[in-house]
């Protein structure tokens, strides 16, 4: 689909979003849509229940059953493939050739699709099941239509780990200070046994993400104390190394009916293309205390209660989300795993005076859905409109690459969840 069959909608959608004409694509080696009706993207291990969905895109490299799911805002199916790009642990692409990690041609045909029943918006819905990988380490799965790999649609990164390195946590500080209460910290210790490592210092890369984000990710933590005889890393700091600003529990609104709807949604327009949803006015909370609400740390699961079919029964709704608050320098943004936490123009909050609200809409597809605001700015921290308490539940992963002696690439040779909190 080239420019000149783009109508005017979408390619106003297109800009808005900061997304460029298809001629003009160029990948990114992330979470990414390069076009305006690709929506609702979303990878992870396959399990059983809703709870599959909020599970990380990471899987043991005895165990691979990653799964790709995604929607085209279109009447007709399209020939979609992907490929896989194996990526080193700053997200950067290896020199490794495709038979090093793939036992087979690098393209796959995405056969399995369903068409949208009775919504408004319609559009197909896509299932991939991504090929198992012959070693642990990072990939990047790219989809793209037809046999131009310059036709981007999609690029969404995963993670394949081994368990020659196991992760022990030593401590799991919270509210670290009198002064500061608001961080998160993990100290641990990588038990390594007979990896081969000359030099852990330059050997050894860790990294640590909080919720599944990317855009706050810990990099370049080396170790603290070396133990050869014991062959073991500890990582403990002092000076916040390794230390999360905590935040708050997330806010959500529940839309899993249109018909009745749930927690948080004030009030809907179904006579509207697309329908309307119009959220509950939200506070600033910067300064309550903390409050202890169930979320699911910024996450999102597509359901519908009205038919039971989510996949394809559930509608694309427009979303207006408002804060009310005073207008502060500097820009607020409503983000979450909806938009991969991205501080893009299509989820940047307006302020109007004369009602004293931020305002943002966003189109969404029907389901149950975490957020927050978070503020980009000179003068305010980022969780201001929520507030940094050492009490909320958070999730962390530890990530333990291995540079290995006279070999291409790096292996992800360790992995571990921790829960802050856990309710």
């Amino acid at each position: 689909m080239t420019l000149t069959y783009i109508t005017l909608t979408h390619y106003l959608l297109a800009f808005l979003a900061g997304i460029l004409p298809q001629n003009n694509k160029v990948l990114v080696y992330e979470n990414a849509t390069y076009e305006a009706e690709i929506r609702t993207v979303m990878m992870y291990p396959r399990g059983g229940g809703e709870s599959t969905y909020l599970r990380p895109s990471v899987a043991p490299l005895s165990g691979q059953n990653m799964i790709l799911e995604f929607d085209d805002l279109v009447q007709d199916a399209e020939d979609y493939r992907v490929r896989i790009i194996a990526c080193n642990a700053d997200w950067t692409e290896s020199d490794l050739r495709n038979l090093d990690f793939l036992d087979g041609y690098n393209e796959f045909n995405i056969r399995r699709y369903e068409y949208s029943v009775d919504v408004k918006l319609s559009y197909v819905h896509y299932v991939f099941e991504v090929p198992p990988v012959k070693r642990p380490g990072n990939y990047l799965l790219v989809a793209y239509r037809g046999s131009d790999q310059r036709d981007i649609i999609l690029s969404h990164r995963f993670m394949i780990y081994g368990d020659q390195v196991n992760i022990g946590v030593t401590s799991d500080l919270r509210g670290l200070t009198s002064v500061d209460r608001g961080r998160q910290q993990i100290d641990f210790i990588l038990n390594y046994g007979d990896v081969d490592l000359q030099n852990p210092m330059d050997q050894v890369k860790v990294v640590i993400r909080q919720n599944q984000r990317w855009d706050n990710a810990i990099t370049g933590l080396k170790p603290t104390f070396i133990r050869d005889m014991d062959s073991q890393l500890e990582y403990r700091f002092f000076n916040f190394e390794n230390a999360f600003y905590a935040g708050t529990e997330y806010r959500f609104f529940d839309m899993r009916s249109l018909q009745y709807p749930g927690q948080n949604v004030a009030y809907t327009n179904r006579q509207q293309r697309p329908i309307q949803v119009f959220l509950a006015i939200d506070k600033f909370r910067g300064k309550e205390a903390y409050s202890r609400i169930v979320d699911i740390n910024g996450d999102f699961v597509v359901a519908n209660t009205d038919t039971g079919n989510g996949v394809i029964e559930s509608d694309y709704v427009e979303v207006t989300f408002s804060l009310e608050a005073e207008k502060i320098p500097g820009e607020v943004y409503v983000v979450g795993q909806m938009n991969n936490y991205r501080k893009a123009p299509e989820n940047l909050m307006r302020y109007t005076e004369s009602t004293g609200q931020y305002q943002a809409k966003l189109l969404l597809k029907q389901g149950f859905y975490n957020y927050k605001y978070e503020v980009r700015g000179d003068s305010l921290s980022v969780n201001y409109y929520g507030g940094d308490h050492y009490e909320t539940e958070n999730l962390y992963e530890i990530f333990v690459y291995v540079d290995p002696v006279m070999e291409r690439g790096e292996y992800l040779m360790g992995y571990k969840q921790i829960t802050f909190n856990s309710f």
